[in-house]
């Protein structure tokens, strides 16, 4: 899978815009303007920031619906249009670093009705409105997350196969942000959990502890304003019979929340269906411990509960399922589909599951046994 060409990009960013004129005339404004990094990525089709950054330095964008422009300080412009944006139609409003951007963003609203997404005195606020729009991946979006999951994945399972019995936590996770950043991404999170440390800590991150039985690492990859998430799972010799009990149940979880990952379903459907997998076992109550699911993409990781009620899913948005039992963890991202989940970090060369739900089956990574 290639690289979107140009034309194929500006024809997603078109399209993108038309969303946003619907958004205005819904609002009643003539501008909108974009400040929060995941509707610029979006809207931008991925816009990768390289440097340091002070929070009023970052760029944005604004549109009446018609045209758009970049708006950014002039330490950037350059880079930004030769790497970023170069034949996209993006035209720019610029600040001088030495002014700033709150003197730009005045000048921009001043005698206009203006939309964002940063709370503004008198300016309507549209970030609900908004994350609806980022739930579905548009066609170049699809190619490069697919690609980006392609890249997780195998960074992943090159580390976990190169784990030596006594490496450290932070060692593995160190060889883990290499192979990340060698593929051309960057580490958003990661974690590396030794043994059954995962037992009672659901987000580890990584220590000084040594890998004696078992390891399980997880890696959060963004690359053009997008998120992938997957985890892989190798154990020294045949793992602890709780290990292999808890890690059997969260894959036989993990493929029933690929078959709910249809629109309209949410979470709650698998906690309910899972909920009659797990009755009488160890873990029947571990469901409580974390949410199964994040909308993730333009956003690592983004809540489908508000206010205790669930969000649908829709058609074409990338989910982050993660089947947390005991000491084992399956965590894997697809998009959802009419037809069930479509993987983005499926296995590659690693060892998996055939499970078969109703009329599918699904491939489940499985755990890496070294035989030493």
């Amino acid at each position: 899978m290639s690289e979107p060409t140009i034309e194929q990009r500006r024809a997603d960013i078109d399209a993108k815009q038309a969303v946003l004129a619907k958004v205005l005339a819904e609002v009643g404004c003539e501008g909108l303007l974009l400040l929060v990094p995941a509707h610029l990525n979006w809207y931008t089709g991925g816009l990768n920031l390289r440097g340091l950054f002070a929070e009023g330095e970052r760029p944005g964008a604004f549109t009446n619906g018609r045209t758009r422009w970049l708006v950014c300080g002039n330490a950037d412009t350059q880079r930004l249009f030769d790497e970023e944006l170069d034949g996209l139609g993006f035209m720019l409003k610029e600040w001088p670093w030495a002014t700033g951007r709150p003197q730009l963003l005045g000048d921009l609203v001043s005698g206009k009705k203006v939309a964002t997404d940063r709370p503004f005195p008198n300016m309507p606020l549209v970030v609900d409105r908004m994350r609806q729009e980022l739930r579905p991946l548009f066609p170049c979006d699809r190619i490069r997350l697919t690609e980006l999951g392609q890249d997780v994945a195998h960074a992943l399972e090159a580390t976990a196969r190169s784990v030596n019995r006594g490496d450290t936590e932070q060692e593995v996770a160190g060889q883990l942000a290499h192979r990340t950043v060698h593929r051309g991404a960057d580490v958003h999170s990661l974690s590396v959990t030794a043994d059954d440390r995962g037992r009672v800590l659901r987000r580890t991150g990584f220590t000084a502890a040594r890998v004696e039985r078992t390891c399980t690492l997880q890696l959060t990859a963004v690359r053009n304003g997008l998120h992938a998430t997957a985890s892989r799972t190798v154990s020294f010799g045949p793992p602890p019979d709780e290990f292999r009990t808890a890690f059997d149940l969260a894959c036989k979880v993990a493929v029933i929340c690929r078959s709910v990952s249809r629109p309209e379903q949410t979470q709650t459907t698998a906690v309910d269906i899972g909920q009659s997998v797990l009755k009488g076992t160890p873990f029947e109550h571990d469901w409580r411990l974390n949410p199964p699911a994040y909308a993730t993409g333009w956003f690592a990781a983004d809540e489908l509960r508000r206010a205790g009620v669930d969000e649908h899913f829709v058609d074409r948005q990338p989910l982050v399922w993660q089947s947390r039992l005991g000491p084992a963890a399956v965590v894997d991202t697809v998009v959802v589909s009419p037809g069930g989940a479509e993987p983005l970090t499926p296995p590659e060369d690693w060892p998996y599951k055939k499970i078969t739900l109703g009329e599918t089956t699904y491939k489940i990574p499985d755990l890496l046994v070294v035989t030493e």
